[in-house]
């Protein structure tokens, strides 16, 4: 078992934590999920989890997360202010996953 950790922008809630994790659950050769809402990271464990990293990230993406690599340059992936939630009213405009802002 291999263990990757992700960079993940805009998680905002406990219900943010839960969207990420079910993505990334759904991803093959994932074995857990680990979200970390006050550092904003996901630890992936799995078989060549560190391989898995494009879908991993794409998985987020179609979540509605920006995500990146933690070891990946900072440049790599510029997260969107906000996330899911709109920055200007709290709420979101994205309805995606379980995320209470939709």
């Amino acid at each position: 078992m291999e263990t990757t950790e992700i960079k993940v922008a805009g998680m905002t809630c406990g219900s943010c934590v839960a969207s990420v994790t079910k993505a990334l659950k759904r991803v093959p050769g994932v074995a857990d999920v680990q979200v970390d809402l006050a550092s904003g990271t996901a630890r992936v464990t799995g078989e060549q989890a560190g391989q898995h990293v494009p879908a991993l990230l794409g998985a987020l993406s179609d979540a509605g997360y920006e995500a990146s690599a933690s070891s990946a340059p900072a440049s790599a992936g510029s997260p969107r202010p906000g996330g899911c939630h709109d920055s200007k009213s709290g709420h979101g405009t994205k309805g995606h996953g379980g995320c209470c802002c939709h």
